[in-house]
């Protein structure tokens, strides 16, 4: 096929489908928020044996609003199109103003394949482009539904175009048999571990709080006492929800995790509800975070992360690149995914200093000890909660800030550089000096008098997951990033022929 033809794609007809589903599903929810009025209406149908005159204008309104709504439906369906043109991507969509929004392939970052239950029924995938930048992602959304073969047809086609050396594998089968797969095993412990302490806490403190509140009004349970005991119940499902919520979406989302280096690409596929299947070239990879939740750090395990600036701006799209593994196993993957960031993942960080880490300390509790007492004066609570609030409010921040430095840690090596962070929680960021746009460090008058300052670094790409933080260091090491991050900018001049 000639790499320069104009091809001309068309949602698959059972877009129409799926509105239509959507249709009826708003259609049973006003039934059933409206089941008396229904119930009537049915009644007086069997009775008379046919349409009461005074409903013939409002059933007829109705199938003129249905049909209006179809037709729209279908020409918005076949007036909606992508035209693949050389190395540009033209999305024409036919609303009720017609537009069209034309995407150069080099700014593509992934593309990718989803299915949801139903289009795993129908045998056909919705298609997503994620560009390189986050704030034209509402302009350069990609809704295309095709079928299996033209999808991945297509997705060859742009991954050809899109400046990627070597196109990813057009067989899907090909994942399947040379990937890297997890187990059920390993899923159920990645979304284990994937719980937060906060959703912990709140899950054991709601847990506690509504078993006791539905243990008392269990009871005497009466028609007078039933707000409270369905305020209990609420409080306990919550609970619950915070518990094992995370955790279940987690398993929905990464169930049958699937993962390939094929040359210059990646190609990632996950889902049980709605199955996704991507392909990002390495040199659209901004950084690679290596993450260790609060459970993942006391047994252990970690999980790694790439960041593709336009991905992850969905609920429901993550960038994993592997789930919860050991340590040894996670620097094997490395080795075999994405050796070109081996060197930083295997890197030693430095840690923040004790004296820096205890001056955050005591500047957090000044500043929290500030706030209560104006609080003290200002909430009109009992004595003893004011002096709880008072004492834990301080407690917590020196807590915090310590974890915080703990936590924190810097290295820098020749080609990149390694930015750790996190509270309970703890991330690892690899960022190679190239894919960095700007750096932005100082410190106030106490950090001065150490030598240290605090920075922030900026990625190419826009605004969104492109800003990493870095805690007090030397300030010698954000003058040296600065002074890498120019070399590895400046290109010597062409040579001419």
């Amino acid at each position: 096929m000639n790499e320069n033809e104009r091809i001309v794609y068309r949602s698959h007809f059972s877009v129409l489908i799926t509105k239509v589903t959507g249709v009826l599903a708003a259609l049973a929810v006003i039934i059933v928020t409206n089941l008396r009025d229904a119930e009537s209406l049915f009644r007086e149908l069997r009775t008379t044996g046919g349409v009461p005159p005074r409903y013939c204008p409002v059933l007829l309104g109705l199938l003129v609003m249905v049909l209006f709504l179809a037709a729209l439906a279908v020409r918005r369906w076949w007036r909606t199109y992508i035209i693949l043109d050389g190395t540009n991507l033209i999305v024409h969509r036919a609303t009720m103003v017609d537009k069209q929004n034309i995407i150069d392939l080099a700014t593509v970052s992934s593309v990718n394949l989803e299915q949801n239950l139903l289009q795993m029924v129908l045998g056909v995938y919705r298609i997503r482009i994620d560009t390189n930048s986050a704030s034209t992602a509402e302009d350069t959304d990609v809704d295309l539904v095709l079928a299996r073969d033209r999808a991945e047809e297509f997705k060859r086609l742009v991954m050809g175009r899109m400046g990627a050396e070597s196109p990813v594998p057009v067989d899907p089968q090909e994942l399947y048999h040379n990937g890297i797969s997890f187990g059920t095993g390993a899923v159920l412990r990645h979304a284990m571990f994937s719980s937060s302490i906060a959703g912990l806490l709140i899950g054991v403190g709601g847990l506690a709080l509504g078993s006791g509140m539905l243990a008392d009004d269990i009871h005497g349970i009466d028609t007078s006492s039933l707000g409270e005991f369905l305020t209990s119940l609420v409080v306990l499902l919550v609970a619950v929800w915070s518990l094992v919520g995370t955790p279940v979406k987690s398993f929905l989302r990464l169930y049958d995790f699937r993962c390939m280096r094929h040359g210059d690409s990646l190609r990632l596929a996950y889902g049980l509800t709605k199955r996704r299947d991507f392909s990002v070239p390495v040199s659209k990879i901004h950084a690679v975070t290596v993450n260790q939740g609060f459970l993942a750090r006391i047994f252990g395990y970690e999980e790694l992360k790439i960041s593709v600036i336009g991905m992850g701006d969905d609920d429901d799209e993550v960038c994993n690149l592997s789930l919860y593994l050991r340590r040894d196993k996670i620097t094997s993957l490395v080795s075999r995914l994405l050796p070109e960031y081996e060197q930083l993942y295997q890197m030693k960080w430095e840690r923040k200093r004790a004296i820096l880490m205890a001056i955050d300390a005591v500047r957090y509790v000044l500043i929290s000890s500030a706030v209560m007492a104006v609080a003290w004066l200002v909430i009109p609570l009992s004595l003893n909660w004011k002096l709880m609030i008072a004492a834990g409010v301080p407690v917590a921040a020196a807590v915090f800030s310590v974890s915080a430095g703990v936590t924190a840690g810097l290295a820098l090596a020749e080609n990149g550089v390694v930015i750790r962070g996190g509270i309970f929680d703890a991330t690892r960021t690899l960022v190679f000096y190239k894919k960095l746009q700007t750096m932005r460090y100082d410190g106030g008058p106490i950090w001065r008098h150490f030598g240290v300052s605090e920075g922030v670094l900026t990625m190419f790409g826009g605004i969104f997951g492109s800003r990493i933080s870095v805690d007090a260091f030397p300030t010698v090491r954000f003058e040296e990033i600065a002074r890498r991050m120019c070399a590895a900018r400046c290109y010597s001049p062409r040579s001419s022929a």
